[in-house]
């Protein structure tokens, strides 16, 4: 299993987050496979959580969000590639972000993905489409992806070692993340989660956690300061057109003892204008 060479010694305990996300997607799996496999539940339930951008479209939008939930009820590796994410890169990351930005993280991870697939299914025609999308998709890979990408963003100076024995970098892992699914492009695998959804993963680790901030914080502030900027600017103008406007004018004025005034003078301002 993967361990890090700057890791205190001893198995982390998984927070809060991590471990409502581990126990939901256990259960889940679990569930579909006692039904699918013992109980005679039918594919279509299955089914009606997968996502799915006809059903999305008509307003089956609860899909965006449980797509990546399910895993595959016919075999274990998918689920314990998910668990073993979620502890490696999802246990460091709650602990250095807290457990409110981890979990708005992983609600992206669901969603996102999911719509960018979406977004790909309706753009790309059916006979490209067909060989990057599957008609129901499902399964962890985005959400694998996302965090791998996330925590080597994060702690770039860190090693993973695999098994305790191979050193992998925080850059190896993103090309690992970013490659897979070429991988499976290139010889014509299309994994149950599809391509555009897969890489979208991986385009919402480095959004919503390549850093703290994130980018999409960063470009969120940097665009309420321009609009702030902006403002102070309109207002600026907007004064000085008043005051145009007024034809009033500020008698300069200082601490300094001005000389008295000659009788010619008296009652007029600097300007030679006479004063009320």
């Amino acid at each position: 299993m993967p361990t890090y060479s700057d890791a205190p010694s001893g198995i982390p305990r998984p927070g809060r987050v991590v471990t409502v996300a581990m126990c939901v997607v256990t259960g889940l799996t679990l569930a579909f496979a006692v039904g699918m496999n013992w109980a005679g539940v039918g594919a279509d339930a299955f089914e009606l959580f997968c996502g799915n951008t006809l059903a999305i479209l008509h307003g089956q939008v609860w899909r965006l969000f449980s797509a990546s939930l399910l895993q595959s009820p016919t075999s274990l590796w998918p689920l314990l590639s998910l668990l073993m994410s979620l502890y490696f890169f999802g246990v460091p990351l709650e602990q250095q972000w807290g457990q409110k930005r981890f979990a708005r993280f992983l609600v992206g991870l669901l969603i996102v993905p999911s719509l960018i697939q979406a977004f790909f299914d309706i753009a790309l025609p059916p006979s490209i489409s067909r060989f990057l999308i599957p008609s129901f998709w499902f399964g962890g890979l985005a959400v694998s992806s996302g965090l791998a990408v996330a925590w080597a963003l994060t702690n770039r100076g860190a090693v993973v070692r695999l098994y305790g024995i191979l050193p992998i970098t925080p850059r190896t892992i993103i090309l690992l993340a970013v490659g897979t699914p070429f991988v499976y492009l290139l010889f014509r695998a299309l994994p149950p989660e599809g391509i555009p959804g897969s890489l979208g993963g991986c385009f919402t680790g480095w959004l919503l956690g390549g850093g703290t901030p994130s980018p999409l914080r960063r470009y969120w502030l940097k665009f309420r300061i321009g609009r702030l900027d902006a403002e102070v600017a309109r207002e600026a103008a907007q004064r000085k057109k008043r005051v145009e406007r007024s034809r009033l004018k500020v008698i300069e004025g200082g601490l300094a003892k001005p000389e008295p005034p000659t009788d010619g003078e008296k009652g007029r301002g600097p300007d030679g204008r006479w004063l009320n």
